[in-house]
């Protein structure tokens, strides 16, 4: 840069000027919020090339030098050009090729047919962002997986030309069906329905309330201040009428939970506008009449679930919507998991792309993604361990400890419901049963001797294992004392101490004397730096 403004100040000002508004510029005008859901690169890739012009000037810059040691000038760029081809991309390598690696990685692949392996044949999935939804249209356009299901992108679905595609048959997908005809969601219409309160007594049919949005009675509109008229909801109560004979004739809902099936579908929509993604899914859910799957991915936002959670099942990577009410627990779990079907996903047709591999790099989005999978495997284990199946309960904790070991993924807040559910299992289970007499009494189920042992190291070595973990990253955080940085690491460094201390609670409940004796002295101590 030097060199090229003393040989010609007007040219270096002209590149300098095309890096700053292709790069610092972009940097100022967009300030991106932090986290960014993927590297953002390309955003300033004409500063790249706006940086490569130095580079390549460098490379005459120094042939110059060189000349003037006498050094003929061919051999001078012969020798310049061939040390910056290798020092140049051998120093990018060097620096980034540890974080950005991916020799190995086949998450992305794996993923995507787990999302799409969740699902029951000729099934409709919604899925969220890019990341929910790149990879699966990869899985069925170049891999031909699962290519009977129908994969919905609840971002792109606020678009008129998108829901077109959704009504079309898609490989071996069915046209999803929807009732809105083209110029009832076309782009300027519909695309923001408030909510304006008619004190509609009790539940509406949702079949009556899409009636009424679709309208264009001048009687079904709302004048805005602006003059124009818009379609609004006027109550957020709504009800679907369940068909059991055809929610068990199309396997919606196992024979066995028969008796589960609600006859209507009541659910409060707490919102106070719905866009046009939202209207498109409540059209589905009208007009469907439980002939195709429906399933709303793990990682979909709370928003777009429509309140509908209560009627959701945990079969995957996935919540199948089932005419079946599980109200919420105390930990915040979303639905009913589906036993039968998720273990057979999650033990036998999931792949895991290489997460246990020690030379294979994970990223943060990698990581996040261990979280879903181990609270996918805990609530599994729970499942199995409620039927008293404690085998199969410890056969999938194992399986999510070989497939997301510690070794690559460390123990985290989500291996504390794992920890438990295998201290449960080694204490056995006891089971109600009624004998000849009628009276109600109970039985011991246990493992056999050595699984029951192995369960029991397994939940030591986690306890002890996690301990050392949050020791230090809490010595870490309290390093940051008097610094500015502290306030960064707050909430953090609060569920470290707060993990801790569930550490000891739960070696407490099962008896670890020896563990408690261990950690409640460490606890102490850094209790005592906590508070200073």
């Amino acid at each position: 840069m030097i060199w090229h403004y003393r040989r010609d100040k007007h040219d270096a000002w002209t590149v300098m000027l095309l890096f700053f508004f292709t790069g610092l510029a972009i940097v100022l005008y967009l300030n991106q919020y932090p986290y960014q859901p993927r590297e953002r690169d390309y955003a300033y890739a004409a500063s790249f090339y706006t940086f490569a012009i130095w580079i390549g000037l460098g490379v005459a810059a120094i042939a110059e030098k060189l000349k003037q040691k006498k050094v003929p000038y061919a051999v001078a760029g012969a020798l310049t050009s061939v040390a910056c081809l290798v020092a140049v991309p051998g120093i990018m390598a060097k620096e980034g090729w540890d974080d950005h690696d991916r020799s190995h990685r086949l998450t992305s692949r794996d993923i995507a047919w787990n999302y799409l392996q969740s699902t029951a044949p000729n099934a409709i999935i919604f899925t969220n962002g890019d990341n929910d939804t790149f990879p699966l249209w990869y899985a069925q356009d170049v891999e031909n997986v699962r290519t009977d299901v129908r994969v919905v992108n609840l971002s792109l679905l606020n678009t008129d030309w998108y829901i077109d595609q959704m009504k079309r048959k898609a490989y071996q997908s069915d046209a999803v069906p929807f009732s809105l005809t083209h110029d009832k969601y076309v782009q300027g219409t519909r695309d923001y329905v408030p909510f304006y309160d008619r004190s509609v007594p009790g539940y509406t049919n949702v079949k009556d309330v899409m009636n009424f949005i679709s309208s264009e009675n001048p009687d079904a509109k709302v004048r805005t201040q602006g003059g124009s008229e818009l379609n609004y909801f006027p109550t957020k109560k709504f009800f679907i009428k369940v068909d059991k004979e055809a929610v068990l004739k199309n396997g919606v809902v196992k024979p066995e939970d028969a008796d589960k099936i609600v006859d209507t579908i009541f659910w409060d929509v707490d919102r106070s506008y719905l866009m046009k993604a939202d209207l498109m899914i409540l059209d589905l859910i009208a007009n469907n009449d439980w002939t195709r799957p429906i399933y709303f991915a793990v990682t979909v936002g709370g928003d777009s679930y429509l309140n509908l959670e209560p009627y959701f099942q945990l079969e995957g990577l996935a919540y199948r919507f089932v005419p079946i009410r599980t109200n919420p627990d105390a930990s915040g779990q979303t639905g009913r998991v589906g036993v039968k079907q998720m273990y057979d996903n999650m033990m036998n047709k999931f792949l895991w792309g290489n997460m246990s591999r020690e030379d294979v790099y994970l990223d943060q989005n990698n990581l996040n993604m261990t979280m879903n999978f181990r609270n996918n495997f805990s609530r599994l284990a729970e499942g199995l361990y409620a039927e008293g199946k404690l085998d199969s309960t410890l056969a999938v904790l194992d399986k999510m400890n070989q497939e997301i070991p510690d070794k690559t993924v460390p123990y985290n807040v989500m291996m504390l419901r794992p920890l438990e559910i295998y201290y449960n299992a080694a204490k056995g289970i006891q089971a109600p049963v009624i004998d000849p007499s009628g009276m109600m009494t109970s039985n011991t189920i246990e493992l056999p001797e050595a699984r029951k042992k192995h369960a029991m190291d397994m939940a030591r070595s986690i306890t002890v294992r996690m301990a050392d973990i949050y020791e230090n990253e809490l010595n870490y955080y309290f390093s940051l004392k008097g610094t500015e940085y502290l306030k960064y690491v707050d909430r953090e460094m609060n569920q470290a101490m707060a993990i801790f201390g569930e550490l000891i609670r739960i070696a407490k409940a099962n008896n670890q004397e020896d563990i408690v004796k261990q950690l409640e002295p460490r606890f102490k101590k850094l209790e005592e730096r906590y508070t200073k």
